[in-house]
């Protein structure tokens, strides 16, 4: 299994971590043994996510170019901004998601209005300093044709603060 990991800094100096993976069916156990260090305790949540989103694709014998971006955890000024602009995060994944690997490479181009319409949906919540965002893609190209599916999920901070 190849892995590229980088780190992309999008609207309001929020970073992530970036991985692209390519799975190819013999890799598909190695999902779940994926090292995910940025998603912390979560991990084993977010790498369950990864297979059930594999098996979705149904690839049988094609590769299947998936993208993890994890955020930092937030700060107070981030989630201030992001509770009063409710799409932010659709277009913060999305960017994300086509960020370059190689500094000199083009970004890979993406349609965002899509990325908008499904995430948009699963984050109308309340943002906290310390919650990190987690967004997943994959793609598959050939056979019936290009099949696209992304996914995410917000770990909230669990830091012994009360708020």
């Amino acid at each position: 299994m190849n892995i590229e990991r980088t780190q992309y800094i999008g609207h309001y100096g929020v970073t992530f971590t970036v991985l692209r993976v390519a799975v190819l069916p013999a890799d598909r156990n190695a999902l779940a043994n994926l090292c995910l260090l940025d998603a912390g305790a979560s991990a084993n949540k977010v790498r369950q996510q990864l297979v059930d989103l594999y098996g979705k694709m149904l690839a049988r014998d094609l590769p299947c170019r998936m993208t993890i971006a994890i955020t930092k955890p937030l700060t107070r000024q981030q989630a201030d901004l992001f509770n009063e602009r409710g799409t932010i995060i659709a277009v913060l994944l999305a960017g994300a998601f086509s960020a370059p690997i190689h500094p000199f490479s083009k970004p890979v181009a993406r349609v965002a209005a899509t990325t908008v319409g499904v995430i948009t949906k699963s984050f109308i919540r309340t943002y906290h300093a310390g919650d990190v965002v987690i967004g997943i893609e994959a793609q598959v190209e050939g056979g019936i044709g290009p099949q696209r599916s992304m996914s995410a999920m917000v770990i909230p901070f669990m830091g012994g603060i009360t708020r």
